[in-house]
């Protein structure tokens, strides 16, 4: 059997970071909902605030790559809808056509939430942050977006199971590239992908897949949860594993999670090994764009399960 060419983990970079047509942009926003642009602000890769000349209230337009469906950006337009016919704390959709296709790209538009001073914040906001996501995951998925979620998009569209498949995908394409004599370095990190927890079998949940403080407007009501992309249904544990291995947010966040639900013993007993999947995963996508560095990353993998059971054994006595 043939393996991958680079080119197919080239493809994943280019998904993540390569938008077309931003300069025309501004254009097709003004067509499409009768403002006139004053301004437009990259806040992050193909996410945009824009700036009207009447002084409303400004939007955010979220561009796309042309390679994700825009039946999947559809998806996301009805998470944003249910989401504001229940009042729960997210970014809402703006205007009566809130998703377009802008040069073979599909174009999600909310409103612009502005961040409040800290003083005027609420106390604890990790622990309300914590507690949000737990009654997210007490709610029905909605119609049009139930589909398998919890994975970062932008490695892979489903749950932390189809990523880790993709990530195994991505250590096949560098094969030819990484140096003489660390092939044994290279299945080393395949092995572990293929052994890695996906959270397959653990309870699911209306999940979103990266509830983490950057993607989080605090507000004098308290934080307001953005970046849907690709929110659906997923093992609950495995969607929350990137805040749950931060060092500062990850306790507090449990505390306030713990305040809503709890975790099953089977969550329980998996923690530590979905809080390895998710390094690992972070890892073998720095080796792929560095493969000169395999060796010296392979030897890490004893290292992060070690951490990783660290980690668990801390939040479960939380």
């Amino acid at each position: 059997m043939t393996a991958p060419s680079v080119s197919e983990f080239k493809s994943v970079l280019q998904r993540m970071y390569q938008r077309e047509g931003v300069d025309t942009l501004p254009g097709h926003l003004e067509e499409n909902y009768g403002i006139a642009v004053t301004k437009l602000t990259q806040l992050d890769v193909g996410v945009f605030r824009v700036d009207r000349s009447d002084k409303g209230t400004p939007l955010v337009a979220r561009l796309f790559s042309r390679a994700r469906p825009y039946a999947l950006a559809e998806g996301d337009l009805a998470v944003l809808q249910y989401l504001a016919e229940i009042a729960y704390p997210a970014e809402r959709p703006f205007g009566e056509r809130p998703l377009t296709r802008h040069d073979g790209q599909a174009v999600l538009v909310t409103e612009f939430i502005a961040q409040a001073p800290e003083p005027e914040r609420p106390p604890y906001p990790i622990l309300r942050l914590g507690a949000m996501i737990g009654r997210l995951h007490g709610l029905t998925v909605p119609y049009g977006a139930n589909r398998p979620a919890g994975a970062l998009h932008h490695f892979a569209e489903g749950t932390m199971a189809d990523e880790l498949r993709a990530v195994a995908g991505w250590l096949d394409c560098i094969e030819d590239s990484v140096p003489a004599g660390a092939a044994d370095a290279l299945d080393a990190l395949r092995v572990a992908v293929a052994a890695a927890d996906g959270g397959d079998g653990l309870p699911e949940a209306f999940v979103h897949p990266d509830p983490v403080p950057k993607n989080v407007i605090f507000t004098a009501s308290g934080p307001v949860l953005v970046d849907w992309t690709s929110a659906g249904r997923g093992p609950r544990l495995a969607s929350m594993t990137l805040v749950l291995q931060s060092g500062w947010a990850a306790v507090p966040f449990m505390k306030g999670y713990y305040r809503v639900t709890s975790l099953t013993d089977d969550e329980r007993a998996r923690l530590a090994g979905l809080l390895f999947s998710r390094r690992l995963i972070n890892l073998a996508f720095g080796v792929c764009r560095d493969p000169s560095t395999v060796v010296r990353q392979a030897e890490k993998l004893t290292a992060l399960r070690r951490e990783s059971k660290a980690k668990a054994q801390e939040l479960l006595s939380t």
